[in-house]
């Protein structure tokens, strides 16, 4: 199975049971592998803050569960793991009815630990809105995690 569907596959299960994942609802796969994740998604009204900009909980949503696509895609390694830092920059503001791009690329896997960077981007690329940087635990000693994604 090619790693897009993977992942597609993947987002799916999340969503198939009640949990938070559910405001990924709308988001579309644009395609993943090599450690990469490429999404979109229309900024929609469930996804604003009081001032009609992209809530910023939901922005790091967005980045903890794209960057973790891209890291199932990684060749060193398969699991999802569990956060131990994720760091975002707001630059620019997105508004309803905007397409969002969102890229997750894995700088580097080691044993335990793996980096991933994200940039959220607007108008086909022009306008970064969101950088952001991803640290998982990826080590064996996370079985539990493990189970909860099994779905």
């Amino acid at each position: 199975m090619c790693k897009t569907k993977f992942v597609r596959s993947f987002l799916d299960k999340i969503l198939k049971k009640p949990n938070f994942a559910q405001c990924l609802q709308k988001l579309q796969i644009v395609s993943a592998g090599n450690g990469n994740c490429k999404a979109e998604l229309v900024v929609s009204q469930e996804h604003l803050n009081i001032y009609g900009l992209m809530h910023g909980g939901f922005t790091s949503t967005l980045i903890d569960a794209v960057s973790t696509y891209a890291l199932i895609t990684h060749e060193k390694n398969s699991k999802p793991g569990v956060s131990l830092n994720l760091n975002i920059t707001f630059m620019k503001p997105a508004l309803s009815g905007e397409l969002i791009t969102i890229n997750a690329r894995t700088i580097r896997v080691g044993k335990t630990v793996a980096f991933i960077s994200v940039d959220i981007t607007k108008n086909a690329g022009k306008d970064i809105i969101v950088n952001g940087t991803h640290i998982k635990f990826i080590g064996n000693t996370i079985d539990s995690t493990i189970v909860y994604y099994k779905i």
